[in-house]
């Protein structure tokens, strides 16, 4: 048993950044509590005793001790929950920004190893239930010394009551750490059937129109009985050792109770024991059944929460697949936007994704790529915005490596909207103040993009709070103010990939003049499907299973390419096709 509390506490210090002072604060005032505490059963005898022997003032004396050896215990359980809540505050406060700077430095992988209930339910409940394991702490350190201390008194006065209770803690915390320990087994499973549970509700709730359209509910409703019948199983377990833990094995004290009454009974009749002492050996009994349960409750709370140390412990301990990314100290925020792809190559879990990438794009060109899924586009831009590391080759900007830059001036430089952008809980004035809070430039972006109009039609304009990622507008609106956001950046080098996907007709074929305009003082660089994109860009780039098969202009391509004369087929395909 010690040797896996050992692992407990040893996987929750590797977590938190533990406070010294405070905790060893929590310790001293709860040593200081739990001392003042022990007297008073002790007090309380002298109390008899003096009574007995006629000693009226000796009888006045210990009733003002104990009045006063009861407030200084009060005093010091205020000082004890005062320091107890600035330790718990403080590792919340640490941890979670340990998290928080944790997932935004993961790569994709993660939701691999951790769907997103799970992650969802670590960050909202596991990180306040380990912040709170300092408390289960300072109580497993102090309450043995309450133990000892109370059987020591006892054995003065009656070695054999002191033997009993010796037996009584043994048995009683034998039987319920067992229930406990099987308890936490079983509430294991469930939690885990509980993260299943929001994962599946987060795919049905992400996809829904999806889920009615192909009528894929009942596939959902299938995977929500299994997990509702292991969920049963498990808490249908969990429950009866709960009730073993917490009802079954107070019969011991109950038995106890008895054995020990009979004792002091016994001893009483034949002379052996005095009313002063038979008030300290009740007084200390009921002190050390607390005593028992409060120490039974921490070593349980520490092994329950175990389980959200683990799970907040799997996130922090997770070590992306990709080798961390690391800036330089080049503070150079004068670019012109040169930007050059020297033999790139790389390789994910064992598979090429691009090899021998080499590309130049010159100070305010508009650069399109174009591929089949999978040729590598994606993963071009990932490289671009250091998201990632190629295998092989360099990145230049300007000439110089992109590693060498500071992040500062590297993220100022390069940003990217997106094909499925994130918009937050916020009003669309504050949606873009996060990139510039000049209400001026503000609206020159949203009128750059075409949304400045529309944003004026909403009651409150500018002020109009987006729900979640924008429920409550549409999908082109969201996306054009995405692209706004972007604009407003004042990067050198802006990426698009793929943003007229949830466009309308009339957004999508007005973005070619959007670019155009935007190309004065960005380089821009964009991954497509649109044909109207392609022709108004300066160059395409035709990628082709990672490499480069041909680079060029629309008409140029159309002649001396087959790969991207098959593109503009299945692109006219679809567009016929959705037309039907």
């Amino acid at each position: 048993m010690y040797n896996e509390y050992k692992k407990y506490i040893k996987e929750y210090f590797s977590l938190i950044n533990l406070s010294k002072p405070l905790f060893a604060a929590a310790i001293f005032t709860s040593i200081a509590f739990k001392f003042f505490v022990i007297l008073l059963p002790f007090i309380a005898a002298l109390i008899i005793k003096s009574l007995l022997a006629d000693s009226i003032d000796q009888t006045y004396f210990y009733i003002v001790l104990y009045f006063i050896a009861g407030c200084l215990g009060q005093f010091f359980k205020f000082l004890n929950y005062q320091v107890s809540s600035y330790n718990t505050s403080y590792i919340y406060k640490t941890l979670h920004n340990k998290v928080f700077n944790k997932l935004i430095g993961l790569d994709s992988h993660l939701a691999e190893k951790i769907n997103k209930g799970a992650m969802m339910n670590i960050i909202n409940n596991d990180i306040i239930d380990t912040s709170k394991i300092s408390d289960d702490l300072s109580e497993i350190i102090t309450i043995p010394f309450q133990i000892i201390t109370v059987i020591s008194i006892v054995s003065f006065s009656n070695p054999f009551c002191a033997l009993l209770m010796i037996l009584f803690v043994f048995l009683y915390f034998l039987v319920k750490n067992y229930a406990d320990k099987k308890y936490n087994n079983f509430w294991w499973k469930t939690l885990g059937e509980n993260d299943k549970f929001s994962g599946l509700l987060s795919q049905v709730v992400s996809g829904l129109s999806e889920v009615k359209i192909f009528n894929i509910l009942p596939k959902f409703n299938t995977k929500l009985f299994n997990i509702e019948r292991r969920h049963k199983t498990a808490y249908r377990q969990e429950m009866r050792y709960y009730t073993i833990r917490n009802v079954d094995v107070d019969i011991l004290d109950y038995i106890f109770r008895v054995i020990l009454y009979i004792t002091i009974i016994y001893f009483i009749f034949n002379g052996n024991l005095t009313v002063d002492i038979l008030v300290l050996i009740i007084g200390y009994h009921t002190q050390l059944v607390t005593y028992i349960q409060n120490f039974i409750n921490s070593t349980a709370d520490i092994r329950f929460t175990s389980v959200a140390v683990s799970r907040v412990n799997r996130i922090l301990s997770y070590r992306a697949k990709q080798q961390k990314i690391h800036f330089g100290k080049l503070n150079q925020d004068i670019v012109d936007g040169n930007l050059e792809l020297k033999n790139i190559s790389l390789t994910l879990d064992r598979q090429t994704i691009l090899k021998d990438i080499n590309l130049k794009i010159k100070p305010h060109e508009f650069v399109a790529i174009v591929g089949y899924p999978g040729s590598g586009k994606t993963s071009i831009f990932n490289l671009i915005l250091r998201l990632i590391k190629p295998t092989h080759g360099k990145i230049l900007l300007d000439g110089i490596n992109i590693d060498r830059f500071s992040r500062t001036v590297y993220t100022s430089n390069v940003a990217i909207a997106n094909q499925t952008p994130f918009i937050f809980d916020a009003s669309i004035r504050k949606n873009l103040d996060f990139v510039d809070t000049d209400i001026k430039h503000q609206i020159e972006a949203c009128k750059i993009v075409g949304v400045h109009s529309f944003i004026e039609t909403l009651p409150q304009g500018y002020n109009t709070i987006l729900h979640e990622n924008a429920n409550n507008i549409s999908n082109g609106h969201k996306q054009l103010i995405s692209i706004a956001r972007t604009i407003l950046t004042d990067a050198e080098i802006l990426l698009f990939d793929d943003v007229t996907t949830s466009l309308d007709v009339t957004s999508a074929k007005s973005l070619p003049k959007v670019i155009k305009r935007l190309k004065e003082k960005h380089t821009v660089i964009m991954i497509t499907k649109r044909p109207e994109l392609m022709m108004a860009a300066d160059r395409i780039v035709v990628l082709n299973k990672g490499k480069i098969s041909d680079i060029g202009t629309h008409e140029k391509l159309l002649k001396r390419s087959k790969i991207y004369r098959d593109i503009q087929t299945a692109i006219e395909e679809k567009q016929e096709g959705t037309d039907v």
